[in-house]
């Protein structure tokens, strides 16, 4: 069955756009806000009109038990109408996705699902990119990747 946003829950659409964005590894990056997980709780939140410390942990990009609950929700609900397929953490990336032997982030605890509607995926994305509260932290998280992306290149990604 093809999907589109709005059949999808508001928290599925958020975190399928969050995933669509090419962040790179919290690892990598070494800064957990770059955590699939971290993302999805800002701008969720955001989307909500609360504040972007709503969903996290006081003093710690964590989030908070109740939303993590619900996030692994989301990815099980998403992988049963087949949009995500969730991996086992300490596997290296899919195809296309970051160097091999790096871990790579989850939403548990830190390796994120493969998405497998890439049309679903980005249709999500701009949704979130719409939104002219949304829009300024995602853009700032994308610029953010750009310069990690770069060191991972300069330090031989991809060669």
């Amino acid at each position: 069955m093809a999907y589109n946003p709005e059949d999808l829950d508001p928290l599925e659409v958020t975190l399928l756009g969050v995933l669509s964005l090419g962040l790179p590894p919290s690892r990598a990056a070494g800064d957990d806000t770059f955590r699939v997980d971290h993302v999805t709780a800002v701008t969720h939140a955001l989307q909500l009109g609360a504040t972007r410390e709503m969903f996290l942990a006081p003093g710690a990009a964590a989030v908070t038990p109740g939303f993590r609950a619900r996030l692994r929700e989301a990815v099980r609900s998403l992988g049963a109408k087949e949009v995500l397929a969730e991996q086992a953490p300490g596997l290296p990336a899919p195809p296309g996705g970051y160097e091999e032997g790096l871990l790579i982030d989850t939403v548990d605890p830190d390796v994120h699902p493969v998405v497998l509607d890439h049309y679903l995926g980005q249709a999500c994305m701009e949704s979130l990119l719409r939104n002219p509260i949304v829009y300024p932290y995602l853009m700032e998280r994308y610029a953010s990747s750009g310069e990690v992306w770069r060191r991972l290149r300069a330090g031989g990604y991809a060669e």
